[in-house]
């Protein structure tokens, strides 16, 4: 078989399985919905698809009309659940729920990433009860394992090496709830002056929030020991996750979760939200706080951090824990319900 590389990603090429790439320019949302909805559809009659599976929370409406069965998947609830967070054009937000409801309601299977997705799904859409299903996502424990070596300063700012530090990935999102992650780490700083730095690699994602975020970081008084990265080299992740003392994570939206489950691959104690989906999906292997409360966050820091036993234990059961999720069954998951709408 050929392999063809997109991305990071070697994608197999043989008689079954064919790779169709589009032009670049169809890249930006509103072009990409005029492609999807327009000559998408028009190609999938063309070819004879009798199933289109759809991993990126819209359909071709079409569809409905050509008699081809569709399998849609919906990785994200913020949208109707906290449509004032959700950053960027509100034009454009507009036009993704108009498409987004459409693809749902015209949708033979839906796969949503957890039970507590579902439940948020069907309460908005009651309808789609019987149709909709939820499939956990994988973990890919050949990347995410304890790993030692060396990295160089990130950033000039801290090497990860050498001294302590906890550690935050997470996208610059206003749900993310990272202002009130750095209020509470400076909160246990002023109890405990010589405690670990704090590593937040972050994405701009919403400009306005990134700048409330930088202001936040120089007003307070450990600012120096909160380290702010943009972006990162993806493989140097499980490196860091490796040398952290504490993996904290504060979203109070979220349908799964990875960077919790990569954390407890890599052996690293989590502490986590208590909202959404995080409790379905790390059950006993984390500690968990409300993230719009500073004092709640930092006073689980201190119960994690501080108790040695604690840590160990939830180290064990977060090894425990990531056994539960694999692509494998990911897969095997999806092609069932592709094959059900195939054959219904």
């Amino acid at each position: 078989i050929n392999e063809k590389l997109i991305g990071s990603y070697a994608i197999p090429i043989s008689n079954n399985i064919h790779l169709i790439t589009i032009s670049e320019k169809y890249s930006k949302m509103i072009p990409r919905y005029i492609w999807m909805q327009t000559i998408l559809p028009i190609n999938i009659l063309r070819r004879k698809i009798d199933v289109l599976f759809s991993p990126m929370n819209i359909m071709p409406i079409l569809l409905k009309f050509f008699n081809i069965r569709s399998v849609l998947v919906i990785h994200s609830n913020l949208p109707w659940l906290y449509p004032k967070d959700v950053p960027g054009n509100k034009l454009k937000l507009l036009i993704q729920k108009l498409f987004t409801n459409l693809s749902i309601k015209i949708s033979d299977k839906i796969i949503v990433d957890s039970k507590t997705a579902k439940k948020e799904l069907t309460r908005i859409f009651p309808t789609i009860i019987d149709k909709t299903i939820d499939i956990y996502l994988g973990l890919d424990k050949n990347r995410f394992i304890k790993k030692k070596g060396s990295v160089e300063l990130l950033n000039n700012k801290i090497d990860i090496n050498k001294e302590k530090y906890f550690l935050s990935i997470s996208g610059a999102w206003r749900y993310h709830c990272l202002k009130e992650l750095i209020i509470a780490y400076d909160n246990f700083r002023h109890e405990y002056k010589k405690g670990p730095k704090f590593l937040l690699i972050t994405k701009n994602t919403d400009q306005q929030y990134f700048n409330e975020l930088n202001e936040v970081i120089t007003t307070r008084n450990f600012s120096e020991d909160i380290i702010l990265i943009e972006d990162i080299d993806s493989d140097l992740i499980p490196l860091i996750y490796s040398n952290a003392d504490l993996y904290i994570f504060s979203s109070y939206c979220e349908v799964f979760g990875f960077t919790n489950l990569e954390a407890m691959s890599c052996g690293v104690p989590v502490l986590t939200s208590n909202k959404s989906a995080m409790p379905e999906i790390c059950g006993e292997a984390a500690l968990y706080f409300n993230p719009n409360e500073p004092v709640d966050i930092t006073n689980k820091i201190v119960d994690l951090y501080l108790d040695k036993n604690l840590r160990r234990k939830m180290i064990m059961r977060g090894y425990k824990r990531i056994s539960k999720y694999s692509w494998q069954n990911t897969c095997a998951q999806t092609k069932s319900q592709i094959l059900r709408a195939h054959n219904n």
